[in-house]
């Protein structure tokens, strides 16, 4: 292993290179998969215990790893805590694009994991960035703070999801008393929204800050967590069916057919259906008018899962007009 550590910024920000040795006897090394890693802090300082540990766990899975100590309000100024942090989370992103070949990783396979504030960061690369990661580890992550509660403003990812977000592999904790799992569960909640690949654990024990979870970076605060340290070889596997472009989100077949089984929005797109269910089946354009989201959905869907909110003579009535448009 080679230990490099490779100046970020103008506060001191340093990223430590953690690299494996190629050669004869093992030749996928010479080409990793690469996690860069942000512990986490409040944005006031990088917890040890989520830097070094998570990077041996990584490397100890064939990966090269890299953990960048951003800066934080200990050696920054804390209005330009976030500002400064965010702009070295770039650079170390260009760094490994651009040193892809020295650094002995896959440019293509390259993701990110932080924890508590360390995730909001690596999420604000992700969300933010202008070189995304491939995919994102996110631990007990901070998505939302109001007004200044660690002292700064920062920005609210829940807002900043778009459709070049990556997919995202989310873990916490049901009793974290300083990052409600809440705030996963809503990060979760807008990547489906957008088919956006996700994986979430949402583990019954344990508190904030419980990193790898193991024994030897325990201490009174953190106590050992087995239950909750298995997230790392379920986050390998995230990570192996992203890297290998597996399709975890299926795209439905379409129905092609005019019938109760074809996409709401579809038959009120198509002037024919339209015009058959304003004059058989008014109230289901009226509920669409109200409940938009459920465009996406069968008629047929949208009776079952509302215990049969329409009229069945109604619908048999629109599904035989509607064959008759085949």
């Amino acid at each position: 292993m080679k230990i490099t550590q490779i100046p970020m910024g103008a506060h001191n920000a340093q990223l430590t290179c953690y690299l494996q040795d190629p050669c004869t006897e093992m030749p996928a090394l010479d080409r990793c998969p690469a996690i860069l890693i942000f512990p986490g802090g409040a944005y006031a300082f990088c917890s040890d215990r989520e830097a070094d540990p998570v990077a041996l766990a990584f490397l100890n899975a064939g990966y090269n790893a890299f953990v960048l100590r951003y800066s934080v309000s200990q050696n920054c100024p804390v209005e330009e805590v976030y500002t400064n942090a965010f702009a070295e989370a770039q650079e170390a992103m260009d760094y490994l694009h651009q040193n892809a070949g020295d650094l002995h990783i896959d440019p293509e396979q390259i993701a990110v994991v932080g924890f508590s504030a360390g995730g909001h960061l690596a999420a604000s690369v992700g969300t933010m960035g202008r070189v995304r990661p491939a995919a994102m580890l996110l631990g007990y992550a901070v998505f939302s703070v109001p007004g200044k509660a660690l002292g700064m403003e920062l920005p609210d990812l829940l807002q900043q999801v778009d459709d070049q977000t990556p997919p995202a592999f989310l873990f916490a904790t049901q009793g974290d008393h300083l990052v409600p799992a809440t705030q996963s569960l809503q990060f979760a909640t807008l990547l489906a929204e957008r088919k956006i690949p996700y994986e979430m654990h949402i583990f019954a024990y344990g508190d904030h800050g419980f990193s790898t979870g193991s024994r030897h970076i325990a201490n009174p605060q953190n106590p050992e967590n087995p239950e909750s340290a298995v997230w790392q070889g379920m986050a390998l596997g995230f990570l192996n069916h992203i890297f290998n472009h597996d399709v975890l989100v299926p795209a439905p077949e379409e129905v092609k057919e005019f019938c109760l089984d074809m996409k709401i929005g579809t038959l009120l797109d198509t002037p024919q259906s339209a015009a058959l269910i304003q004059q058989l089946l008014p109230e289901l354009a009226q509920y669409v008018q109200q409940e938009p989201g459920s465009r996406g959905i069968s008629v047929n869907n949208l009776q079952f899962y509302s215990n049969k909110m329409f009229d069945e003579e109604k619908l048999a009535a629109l599904n035989e007009a509607l064959a008759k448009l085949n």
